[in-house]
């Protein structure tokens, strides 16, 4: 019986947000609303004019190549791309051929879903490659179609990977990741509903009699087949790329088994049909007449940039970190580095937390050994908070992190007065509301002590509300000293009632317990 693989590569495009355009000094503005405002004679294709290569744009490249562990080439050059197309003035596009930027990269993936048949995917990188961005096709009610050429000539890096994807899954999540390095890099906000990320992908079949699995890669046993590839374009969001190379394998698996073969193609994908549908028969590299851009010579990609690219912590690299040294959940540490603005905070939070904790007297031992000895509890107070709580209030306001008035120092503050009892979850949330209510960053202790939030834990004040509750509830009292032992949470959310939750509820069941034993 035929068994089918699928063999999938994935193409990426990312606007860079340089000042100026790709080879002109227009300002660099795709997101501009009002059509042809940002534009040259170079940038619309004018006879006779000439570009000029946006250093920025190159070292940017560089760095992108850097981060997915590429090669830089020693020699890069330009070449013009030929296509006739509206929204490509010049009859043709500058981009590169046969001396990228940077080649032969990869990018480790850890996989945690269960359907994946391996734990972590490595993606070669085939390449990493600068070209100019095209105009944008403004289709009007009447049927007519405008171009503005505000987005013509913006940097766009394009990076192509191997065909080592093995599911829309694993599609999706390098994508993503992407995304996150872009990101972290500053050099793209890549915003995929703006168009400033876009995603295709390459889909083909590979079709044996059986396959197995070397070194996590499925591989054909014996002779194999390998179809024709379908590049899918319009993919223009995370939940896209999934279901659109979802509903490929199925139509690609489909035609095979009823003895059907197709041709090189792109496909489009209907978001509204759930569905790809043919755009045209594919074109080849001969098809597009590439030859070396005469304007531009060749040149140094090492040799253009003015100081030493270093490359930050990336986010998969913090990920792991995060998770090993503040013992952060996987999914937790996954979700504080989303963005870099959040692991800067969150970061910061924990080092100052460590602090708050060591300098306490209820907290006993090192800087070092609180860090250790401690690390699960405080990761798991620590990470509710920064996911759930700070999230939700953020939310609630319509906020960022970066509109965050509260310092991480006064944030860890807050979670130190929960890790020692001095304040309960409850209070601590609505301190933290005021906190934020406040416009600038306030000391929560002083606040705590202002709004009367801090937890009660005198014993004599609590043994008389505790003795008051045995007396109000005569009923359920008995009905506890009878065996009935969940009965004690009532007693204690009713003693905890009459302090409006400022009683240490510990205390409370501790004094519950003792008298309703005698």
């Amino acid at each position: 019986m035929k068994q089918y693989v699928p063999i999938i590569g994935m193409e990426i495009h990312v606007e860079l947000k340089t000042k100026s355009k790709m080879f002109c000094s227009c300002k660099n503005n795709p997101d501009e609303q009002t059509a042809n405002t940002n534009i040259c004679p170079i940038c619309t294709g004018h006879p006779g004019t000439l570009p000029v290569p946006n250093t920025q744009a190159i070292e940017w490249t560089v760095l992108i190549g850097k981060a997915l562990g590429c090669d830089i080439r020693e020699i890069s050059k330009f070449d013009r791309k030929h296509y006739f197309y509206p929204d490509l003035p010049k009859g043709y596009q500058i981009s590169q051929f046969d001396e990228p930027i940077a080649e032969h990269g990869e990018m480790k993936l850890r996989i945690v879903l269960e359907e994946n048949h391996r734990e972590q995917a490595i993606i070669g990188v085939t390449r990493v490659h600068l070209e100019e961005d095209t105009a944008k096709l403004l289709h009007d009610n009447d049927g007519d179609t405008l171009v503005d050429f505000n987005r013509s000539s913006t940097p766009l890096v394009e990076i192509v990977s191997d065909p080592d994807i093995e599911s829309a899954t694993e599609a999706k999540l390098y994508c993503q990741e992407l995304q996150r390095i872009f990101r972290y890099l500053g050099v793209s906000d890549a915003q995929m509903e703006k168009g400033h990320m876009r995603c295709e992908a390459n889909i083909s079949m590979q079709e044996a009699g059986s396959f197995e699995i070397v070194d996590g890669i499925v591989r054909p046993h014996g002779d194999y087949i390998l179809h024709n590839k379908i590049e899918l374009k319009n993919l223009n969001s995370f939940r896209a790329v999934e279901r659109g190379i979802l509903y490929e394998i199925k139509r690609q698996t489909e035609l095979l088994e009823q003895g059907e073969t197709w041709g090189q193609e792109t496909r489009g994908w209907d978001e509204k049909k759930g569905e790809t549908v043919l755009q045209r028969v594919k074109e080849n590299a001969a098809d597009y007449r590439y030859f070396p851009e005469p304007d531009i010579p060749p040149f140094h990609p090492l040799g253009v940039h003015k100081n030493n690219i270093s490359i930050p912590e990336l986010p998969q690299a913090k990920r792991i970190r995060f998770h090993e040294e503040y013992g952060f959940s996987y999914a937790d540490a996954l979700f504080l580095t989303e963005i870099k603005p959040w692991a800067d905070f969150s970061e910061r939070v924990m080092t100052e937390l460590i602090d708050w904790l060591y300098s306490l007297p209820e907290v006993k031992g090192s800087s070092d050994d609180i860090a250790e000895n401690k690390k699960q509890k405080i990761a798991r107070l620590a990470g509710g908070w920064l996911t759930t709580k700070l999230v939700g209030q953020l939310n609630e306001r319509g906020e960022k992190i970066i509109d965050l008035k509260i310092s991480p120092e006064n944030f860890a503050e807050l979670i130190s007065l929960v890790y020692t009892d001095k304040i309960n979850s409850t209070n601590a949330q609505k301190l933290l509301a005021d906190m934020m209510d406040a416009g600038t960053d306030m000391d929560p202790s002083h606040l705590m002590e202002e709004k009367g939030y801090g937890q009660v834990s005198d014993t004599s004040t609590i043994e008389a509300i505790v003795d008051d509750v045995i007396v109000n509830y005569p009923k359920q009292v008995e009905a506890f000293k009878t065996g009935k032992d969940p009965i004690i949470k009532f007693l204690i959310g009713m003693a905890m009632k009459a302090t409006e939750g400022t009683a240490n509820p510990q205390i409370v069941e501790n004094i519950l317990r003792k008298k309703l034993s005698t």
